[in-house]
């Protein structure tokens, strides 16, 4: 073989070498990633088939939660009237986040420690937050117009009044309903009327007469040109709800609580109402019913947390003035329905 075909085999050699290194390498890129994009292949399946809920599933929670609803948000302002223990308060703050919340109870402060004795705890608990909540006892439900301890944080979006009632003065049931039907329109007049409508109401009476009488001599008195001009009367305040605000009342559900007809109160006080939904003990955790009367000895009796209870919504109408396109009531929105219900088997929910 002459030099020159020597040194052609040589150089193919080399060459073969070469390709076949490079397609070696070639080999090793491939099989290298092949494992990294067939993982996601493999997991997408066993992925969907973990996380998809079954039908059963889906329609279980959409029913939860279509009957479970909280009334108000973290950042509503929030009046709760007839406390008890203040469970209800210390519940929506620590675990709704409510924000602003004014809590009050129609007993005193040592009357509350008496009947119940958790609530030492969660006073000290309400008052420890920063800022802490403001809490006024002594008040009464029919006269919260008339508190000015209430006045710095109104007008309120939300007055919430769980489970009200005059506290069994009568074992007649028709004795029972009268009074308590009594306690809500007090409650509703008192949270929509401002303080000046309730004075005046109170004045128009015969002995406002007679004080008008007394009066007449003294406007036939010459005036003197050095007396001071009277005072400009001062702007009495707004209700306590504000326009459009609700108002939150829950109840037990049967008799006798069916028999007050709440819904009718409401409207004959100028509140609509909105709806009526299940209350679920479950969405206020610590929160425990407690009664007008206290604690009863030996834990006996029944328990409010194993009843059923509804929650009826009430809404103050908006009225000229109020400053949203001075129109009252919410003219100009479409009602098919006065009232909803969130809850299959419930009453009839119009008028």
């Amino acid at each position: 073989m002459s030099k020159t075909k020597a040194k052609r085999a040589r150089r193919e050699q080399k060459r073969d070498g070469q390709r076949k290194a490079a397609a070696h390498q070639r080999k090793a890129l491939k099989s290298a990633s092949k494992p990294a994009t067939s993982k996601p292949a493999t997991s997408k399946p066993a992925s969907t088939k973990s996380s998809k809920p079954t039908a059963a599933e889906s329609q279980a929670e959409r029913q939860r939660q279509r009957l479970s609803k909280v009334p108000f948000g973290e950042y509503d302002n929030i009046l709760l009237v007839g406390e008890g223990d203040f469970s209800f308060a210390h519940s929506i703050v620590t675990h709704h986040g409510c924000a602003n919340v004014t809590a009050t109870s129609f007993d005193s402060l040592e009357e509350v420690h008496r009947k119940y004795p958790q609530s030492p705890a969660l006073l000290s608990d309400l008052s420890s937050l920063t800022p802490p909540v403001p809490l006024h006892h002594s008040i009464d439900a029919t006269k919260l117009h008339t508190y000015r301890c209430l006045r710095p944080s109104a007008p309120y979006s939300h007055i919430i009044f769980n489970f009200p009632h005059t506290g069994g003065l009568s074992k007649d049931v028709n004795r029972q309903v009268r009074a308590n039907q009594s306690l809500l329109v007090q409650f509703f007049e008192s949270v929509t009327k401002s303080h000046s409508q309730s004075q005046s109401q109170s004045q128009n009476q015969p002995q406002s007469q007679s004080s008008t009488s007394s009066q007449k001599p003294a406007e036939s008195k010459p005036t003197d040109s050095k007396t001071e001009p009277p005072k400009p009367r001062k702007t009495p305040p707004p209700p306590l709800l504000s326009p459009g605000g609700h108002i939150v009342l829950t109840l037990f559900e049967g008799e006798p609580y069916t028999l007050w007809n709440v819904r009718d109160l409401a409207r004959h006080a100028g509140l609509r109402v909105l709806e009526s939904f299940k209350f679920d003990w479950s969405l206020y955790p610590g929160y425990s019913h407690v009664r007008t009367l206290g604690k009863i000895e030996g834990d006996g009796g029944w328990k409010g947390e194993e009843r059923e209870a509804r929650c009826f919504v009430f809404e103050r109408p908006e009225e000229e003035g109020d400053g949203k396109g001075g129109k009252g009531g919410g003219k100009g929105k479409k009602r098919g329905r006065e009232e909803s219900s969130s809850d299959e088997g419930s009453d009839s929910e119009g008028e």
